[in-house]
């Protein structure tokens, strides 16, 4: 008795769930227009917000970058590591590699090439 009264309820509230999904959509109301002085414009310019989700540089580009900002060749540095990761709301790539007793860590940002991030420690 208890097993129906409990699969009852259930196919009581999943009928009047779907009754609740099945309706149809009302269309969107409608704006009158109104009559509003014009102007001409006398230039027009249009700017894009850069994508910052979007790779316009690779991972070897990155790597690159970052090993010209830090004046050492890719054959003499090593730990070296590239992942994609974020900098304050920007995709960015993270250059980590190691040379002469120091760790370099780069943020580049992945759109643009722009060295985000720079820090040069002594490595333990």
């Amino acid at each position: 008795m208890k097993k129906t009264i409990v699969f009852t309820l259930m196919l009581g509230m999943t009928v009047m769930f779907l009754a609740g999904c099945g309706g149809t959509a009302s269309p969107a109301p409608t704006a009158t227009p109104t009559a509003t002085p014009t102007a001409t414009p006398t230039a027009t310019t249009q700017t894009t917000a850069p994508n910052n989700n979007a790779a316009a540089i690779s991972p070897e580009q990155a790597k690159a970058i970052a090993l010209q900002q830090a004046g050492i060749a890719e054959t003499d540095a090593w730990a070296l590591k590239v992942e994609q990761g974020t900098e304050n709301g920007r995709h960015v790539y993270e250059v980590n590699f190691k040379y002469g007793g120091k760790e370099y860590d780069y943020d580049i940002d992945a759109a643009t090439g722009e060295i985000v991030k720079q820090d040069i420690d002594i490595d333990d």
